[in-house]
């Protein structure tokens, strides 16, 4: 299925400025490895060196924060998918 995903503006320097691509995937994590290969520099910030979501990465199904669980739960045809970078300072 085909999923827009809004790249947030921290991360869209891994998508050439782009702030909506559409991937293929039936479920987020799906549509994040679709992500990262058609954008290759986007895995360093995706994942870590084993491969796993970074903790830091949050995800958005039509607005709302999914857990870490949910990552592999289905889309629906025509959510939306926003994936956010989330840092912090101290």
């Amino acid at each position: 299925m085909s999923v827009k995903v809004k790249i947030s503006s921290l991360l869209r320097q891994s998508t050439n400025g782009r702030e909506i691509v559409e991937v293929t995937g039936n479920t987020p994590l799906e549509c994040l490895h679709s992500l990262q290969s058609e954008f290759p520099k986007m895995r360093k910030w995706l994942y870590d060196k084993q491969g796993e979501l970074r903790p830091q990465v949050w995800c958005f199904v039509n607005g709302e924060k999914i857990l870490r669980d949910d990552v592999n739960k289905p889309l629906n045809d025509g959510d939306e998918l926003f994936v956010l970078l989330a840092i912090g300072g101290g």
